[in-house]
């Protein structure tokens, strides 16, 4: 008992005497933070928000919001949805760059840019336990959001090709570059892209359709095929001769049987004569 007592006193604070509650919970902190600010007015500094004075900041408020400090209990289950309602939004910089749009989208409320100490996942949430509307509706939207979010993920599925282990990296520089030259605005800040994860993330921002998606991939594939037939004839040049039919359908029949093309075999006969000078007699 004695125990208990001790680490109960040593995890309290002027909140915990406040509100009579000793365990600490960091979502519902974010929470009263947000809604004493945003609805109380309570003018609070923005960079307490989900820093480590954060509870210091509300017990400060709330000594002159006697009547407001009896209704938190009521407030919570007002607005605040069970976690595991909310357990499909991960630590993804992708999903909460999409999720942001989305929540701001729906609950038409907009955090300061002043909180910087507010990000991601706990951003997102802060969001969703701020939005004052019925908590029935609230829980609704919120499946609906998750059910969009897997809806959009399986649209990955067109980008696989940017994602290949060993050449991934090179066709999204590629991509980029296509973008560069025929899709953004020359005064676009949009950052350079570089791998698979930055190439969705555009995509999930940009208002294409389908099928015009599906044509700009079709076209930054061409490129890349461009990019690599160049480099493979770097070092090649182009030479027109006149043959035979008959050594035509020689060359034609050596192809098939070795499986190549035909500047391959004529390329490797020329150099098998170079090297072994067996069948050109000397002039």
């Amino acid at each position: 008992m004695k125990a208990d007592n001790r680490a109960r006193s040593k995890d309290a604070d002027r909140l915990s005497e406040l509100l009579q509650e000793p365990h600490r919970n960091h979502r519902q902190d974010i929470w009263l933070w947000l809604y004493l600010d945003y609805y109380r007015e309570a003018r609070l500094d923005r960079k307490t928000c989900n820093g480590l004075t954060m509870r210091d900041e509300i017990a400060k408020a709330l000594r002159d919001e006697k009547y407001f400090k009896s209704r938190i209990p009521r407030e919570k289950d007002r607005l605040l949805l069970p976690n595991e309602k909310l357990d499909w939004i991960e630590e993804d910089e992708r999903q909460h760059q999409w999720l942001i749009r989305e929540i701001e989208r729906m609950t038409d409320l907009r955090l300061s840019r002043g909180l910087v100490h507010l990000t991601g996942r706990d951003r997102l949430i802060a969001m969703i336990d701020l939005w004052d509307v019925d908590l029935a509706e609230k829980a609704s939207e919120v499946e609906l959001l998750h059910r969009d979010w897997r809806r959009h993920k399986a649209k990955d599925s067109d980008f696989e090709w940017f994602a290949d282990k060993k050449e991934g990296e090179k066709r999204c520089i590629c991509a980029w570059e296509w973008l560069k030259k025929k899709h953004l605005s020359p005064l676009s800040r949009q950052a350079p892209i570089s791998n698979h994860q930055e190439l969705l993330m555009f995509f999930d921002q940009e208002d294409i359709g389908r099928n015009e998606r599906t044509a700009m991939i079709r076209e930054i594939k061409r490129r890349w095929s461009r990019k690599q037939f160049d480099e493979r004839a770097a070092n090649k040049k182009q030479v027109n001769v006149m043959l035979s039919k008959t050594v035509i359908v020689q060359l034609d029949a050596l192809a098939e049987k070795h499986g190549l093309k035909r500047a391959q075999i004529i390329e490797s006969l020329v150099r098998m004569e170079a090297d072994a000078g067996m069948y050109l007699a000397e002039n």
